[in-house]
């Protein structure tokens, strides 16, 4: 075992671990916890048995190990930046109603030319 292996084996698992706690306990989606905690041991056994996503590779029709983890990398930050950009549009959208309607139900008063500050 290389000591990167003997590294990050333990604290992926560790980290999985955790999640796996935290999402019992009840902090968070059961959902989102299960697929942390799964994608952690993932990582933690690909790391302690690389040639494992070689064989994987293979059976997908890829050939190396390497470009299986390039592809499911790009696709998930692909997936993410989806996710995260409909987030945010709606909290836009929510956002510019509000001030809408604040604007529409509450008009301020505006100053008149007489009264305005002279430069």
């Amino acid at each position: 075992m290389t000591i990167f292996q003997e590294i990050f084996v333990p604290l992926c698992a560790t980290v999985a671990l955790l999640v796996f706690v935290r999402t019992l306990r009840g902090a968070g989606n059961r959902r989102n916890g299960l697929l942390w905690g799964l994608m952690w041991l993932g990582a933690a056994a690909f790391i302690a048995v690389p040639k494992s996503t070689t064989t994987l590779a293979g059976w997908l029709g890829i050939g190396r190990g390497a470009d299986l983890i390039l592809y499911v990398a790009t696709l998930c930050g692909l997936g993410a930046s989806l996710y995260f950009y409909s987030r945010f549009r709606k909290l836009e959208v929510l956002v510019t109603g509000l001030i809408r309607r604040e604007a529409l139900n509450s008009p301020r008063q505006g100053v008149k030319a007489a009264d305005a500050p002279r430069s």
